[in-house]
C-alpha cells in the first residue's frame, strides 16, 4: 500500500473509533448523559454542538438547538432541550469525548532535525492557562480573580506537546485558584524533556523533583528573585564575574542586570541542602524588555542564546488559545446554570481539536512539501465540519473521507510558507513530517 494511502486509512480508522454513533452513545451512556432510549441522543447533541460552536458564530443556547433541528428534522422546544443540558451529567459527556480526543488523534506533525538544537530533548511540553469570564451568576461557583470586573470567570490549565502541536490535557477550574497545583507530576515527565512555563509557576521543589526523571524545565521569572550567585558562566569579563560569585543577586543595582547574562545561582533549601539552577537574563528585542529565564538544563548541552529561543516556542499554546476563542466560541454564554456553561466549554475544546487535528493528518498524507495551516483549517468550519458530520453518518465510506483531507490541501495551505525557515521552530530544527520525511 502506497505510504500516503496508509496513512489516509490509519486516519480514517481513528476519526471512526472516536465519531462512530455507537462509542458516542456508549460515552453518553456511562457518564448517564443518556439513561434510556429517548428521541434527543448523545450523538445528535454532540454533533449539534460540534457544527454550531465549530462552524458558525454563537451567542445563545437556542443556536444549537436549531442546529439539532435542522440536522435531524425534529421540532424540540427550547424548555425540553434546555433541560437536558442542564442535567450534571452534561459536562461529564463533553469532557469525556474530549479526553478521548485527546487520547486518540494526537500525532506527531514535526520531527527534530539530527544536528538542530532540539535534538537532545525527547519531547517538549508547554503548560499555560487561558482564562475568560462567565455570568455573574455563576460566581459561587467559578470565582475570578477580578471581583469587580469578572466576578465570575473560569481558567483552562492545559498541557501541550510541541512535537505533536496538540493539547494533551485540559483542566478546567475557577480562575482564582493559583496554577501550580494543575502541573503534571514531575515524575510522570520523560527522562530528557523539555517543558516551557510562564513565571506564575515557579516553585524550587518542583526543581528539585525533576532531578528524578532527569527532565529539564525554563520557567520565565519575576525580577525580584534574590539567589545567591554561585558562577558567573558567560556575559561578563572574568575578573568582574569573580567578583560577583558569592553576592545576593538583588544586591546588584538593576543597571548592572541589564545586560545579556548567563549565571549559575542558588538557594538553601531544607535540611541543608541547596538547589542550583541556572538563571539566563536575555534581552527580547520584540518587547523592549528584560526577560530571566530560570531552568535546569546543563551549560553543556545547550547555551543561554538557544534557552531564549527555546523559550520563545511558548507562543505556540498561545495560538491554540487564539483558534479556540476566534474560531471555536470559547466564551461564557448566556447561562447561569454550572452545568450548561462547562458543557459548551468542554464542546469547543471538541470542535476546536477536531478541525486542528485533520489539518495535521491531511498534512501527513497528501501533501507532505506544503505545510498545512491550523488556523486556516480552523476558520474552514463551516465547509469542514458537516462534511466530517456526513461521513460519519454515511457508514464511513473511504472515499468521503479522502475529499475531506484534499479538501485541506487545496483550502488550507500556509499562505508563505517561505517565511517558515525564519520561524522559531525552524531555527530550533524542527520540521513538518511528511510521508517523504
Amino acid at each position: 500500500m502506497p505510504k500516503a494511502h496508509y496513512h489516509t486509512h490509519e486516519a480514517a480508522k481513528l476519526f471512526k473509533a472516536v465519531l462512530a454513533p455507537e462509542q458516542i452513545e456508549s460515552v453518553a451512556r456511562q457518564t448517564g448523559f443518556v439513561r434510556r432510549l429517548r428521541v434527543i441522543t448523545g450523538t445528535s447533541v454532540f454533533w449539534a454542538l460540534t457544527l454550531t460552536l465549530g462552524a458558525h458564530k454563537s451567542e445563545y443556547i437556542s443556536d444549537v438547538l436549531r442546529t439539532l433541528n435542522n440536522n435531524e428534522g425534529w421540532s424540540i422546544r427550547y424548555k425540553p432541550f434546555w433541560n437536558r443540558l442542564a442535567k450534571l451529567a452534561f459536562p461529564r459527556f463533553m469532557k469525556t469525548l474530549f479526553e478521548e480526543l485527546c487520547r486518540e488523534l494526537a500525532i506527531r506533525v514535526l520531527k527534530r532535525d539530527r544536528d538542530g538544537d532540539v535534538s537532545c530533548f525527547s519531547e517538549i511540553y508547554i503548560d499555560d492557562g487561558s482564562s475568560f469570564a462567565l455570568a455573574d451568576g455563576l460566581r459561587r461557583f467559578f470565582p475570578g480573580r477580578f471581583r469587580k470586573t469578572s466576578p465570575a470567570a473560569v481558567e483552562l490549565h492545559a498541557h501541550m506537546s510541541v512535537l505533536k502541536d496538540e493539547m494533551l490535557c485540559v483542566t478546567l477550574a475557577p480562575d482564582k485558584e493559583g496554577e501550580r497545583q494543575y502541573l503534571p507530576p514531575a515524575t510522570s515527565l520523560p527522562r530528557h524533556s523539555l517543558s516551557l512555563r510562564d513565571r506564575g509557576y515557579i516553585d524550587l521543589e518542583y526543581f528539585e523533583e525533576l532531578a528524578k526523571p532527569e527532565a529539564y524545565l525554563i520557567c520565565r521569572a519575576k525580577t525580584n528573585l534574590n539567589p545567591t550567585i554561585v558562577k558567573v558562566i558567560a556575559g561578563l569579563p572574568r575578573r568582574l564575574a569573580r567578583k560577583w560569585q558569592g553576592k545576593q543577586l538583588q544586591t546588584l543595582r538593576d543597571s548592572k542586570l541589564r545586560r545579556d547574562l548567563d549565571l549559575l545561582v542558588e538557594w538553601p533549601r531544607p535540611d541543608n541542602r541547596t538547589l542550583v539552577l541556572r538563571l539566563c537574563i536575555r534581552y527580547v528585542p520584540e518587547k523592549k524588555s528584560w526577560t530571566w529565564l530560570l531552568n535546569n538544563i546543563p551549560v553543556d548541552l545547550v547555551d543561554a542564546d538557544v534557552i531564549g529561543r527555546l523559550y520563545r516556542l511558548r507562543w505556540q499554546i498561545e495560538l491554540v488559545f487564539k483558534t479556540w476563542k476566534s474560531y471555536a466560541n470559547l466564551h461564557g454564554f448566556q447561562t447561569e446554570n454550572r452545568s450548561i456553561a462547562e458543557g459548551f466549554i468542554w464542546a469547543s475544546l471538541c470542535a476546536s481539536l477536531i478541525k486542528r487535528s485533520l489539518a495535521h493528518w491531511a498534512q501527513l498524507t497528501l501533501r507532505p512539501l506544503i505545510p498545512i495551516s491550523t488556523r486556516i483549517a480552523a476558520m474552514a468550519g463551516p465547509q469542514l465540519l458537516p462534511r466530517l458530520m456526513a461521513w460519519a453518518r454515511s457508514a464511513f465510506r473511504p472515499s468521503d473521507f479522502d475529499e475531506i483531507l484534499r479538501f485541506l490541501t487545496n483550502s488550507a495551505l500556509r499562505t508563505h510558507p517561505e517565511r517558515d525557515c525564519h520561524s522559531p521552530l525552524a531555527t530550533l530544527g524542527l520540521s513538518p513530517h511528511g510521508v517523504n520525511a
